[in-house]
């Protein structure tokens, strides 16, 4: 009975649409519409070169229903996206270290008043999750000095000046290889930005991964 009760009372729910979830955090429509969105060959770097970015990875286009799940995680239900989070893309990563010898998993950080709008640091939580379960180390080696701007809102031209003096390498990275953590890859600016002052700081090479890769108008 004990059993019973607890199967009605803490039923999964789908990670996209909230209704009961067959596996993995999705019902069985959203997990037809999710793996449309699954980018070929997730282990190989994306064409997209990025400025001091030694790999570009992704496992998901930042469209439709793979949009909706990350929206999902940032503002609605962040638990059931990171408890599922190994199930679709835990090959993806591994694969990624071992063919980099990454020695630290390292998220996008986020500036502390975030938090007060937005309880959970998703980036961050990502990087947890995957430093543990497949026994890399985790560091959140890079702070988010200064509020800025959303990149989101800002053109282009102005995204770069946006966040120019924004981040702050906090740790000893001289010689590590690095993959940085993120939810959106968009124009890639953020990760670039950072990869520069990890590079200052005398890393060794950083490649980025991020669960969608946002490829907007104009995005080359």
């Amino acid at each position: 009975m004990v059993e019973f009760i607890r199967q009605i009372l803490f039923v999964p729910k789908c990670k996209r649409c909230f209704k009961p979830a067959d596996s993995n955090n999705l019902c069985s429509n959203c997990a037809r519409e999710l793996a449309k969105c699954r980018i070929s060959n997730p282990h190989l770097p994306l064409e997209k070169k990025l400025d001091f970015i030694s790999g570009t990875y992704a496992s998901y286009k930042y469209e439709d229903a793979a949009r909706d799940v990350i929206i999902s995680a940032k503002f609605r239900n962040p638990a059931a996206f990171i408890a599922s989070l190994l199930d679709d893309i835990s090959i993806d990563i591994k694969q990624i270290l071992a063919q980099n010898n990454i020695d630290i998993i390292v998220p996008v950080p986020s500036h502390k008043s975030k938090l007060y709008t937005q309880e959970f640091d998703l980036p961050d939580e990502m990087a947890k999750k995957l430093a543990k379960h497949i026994g890399a180390e985790y560091s959140y080696a890079v702070k988010k000095t200064r509020k800025t701007e959303k990149q989101h809102n800002l053109a282009r031209n102005k995204r770069k000046t946006n966040l120019v003096n924004a981040f702050e390498v906090t740790e000893n990275v001289a010689g590590k290889r690095i993959l940085l953590i993120d939810d959106v890859i968009t124009t890639g600016i953020t990760v670039s930005t950072i990869a520069a002052d990890l590079k200052l700081a005398g890393r060794d090479n950083v490649y980025v991964w991020a669960y969608t890769f946002n490829k907007e108008k104009g995005n080359t």
